[in-house]
């Protein structure tokens, strides 16, 4: 039947490490699962402090977005900082 010892389990390591190796799969014909790339851009955190009210009034914004399959928060926060800019006269063009 099966077997007692746990040589099997250094085989297949090996079986394994080989194939990651060769790159080569056991059944060429089987399904291979295909990455793909981030959609969104990469996005990095920004801290800064804002009143109860405010981060209310986002929270819920964001949340009426997601009912209606809308912009997401990092978007709507996006969308927010440039209109900002062009408030003040800052340069856009490369948002």
């Amino acid at each position: 039947m099966g077997r007692n010892d746990a040589s099997w389990m250094d085989e297949e390591d090996e079986r394994a490490e080989q194939q990651v190796e060769t790159g080569k799969r056991p059944n060429a014909e089987a399904p291979q699962l295909v990455r793909k790339e981030a959609k969104a851009p990469t996005r990095s955190t920004k801290g800064f402090y804002i009143q109860e009210k405010y981060a209310m009034a986002f929270d819920k914004l964001v949340f009426s977005q997601k009912q209606v399959k809308g912009k997401k928060a990092p978007e709507l926060a996006e969308e927010a900082i440039k209109t900002l800019l062009k408030k003040y006269g800052e340069d856009t063009k490369g948002l």
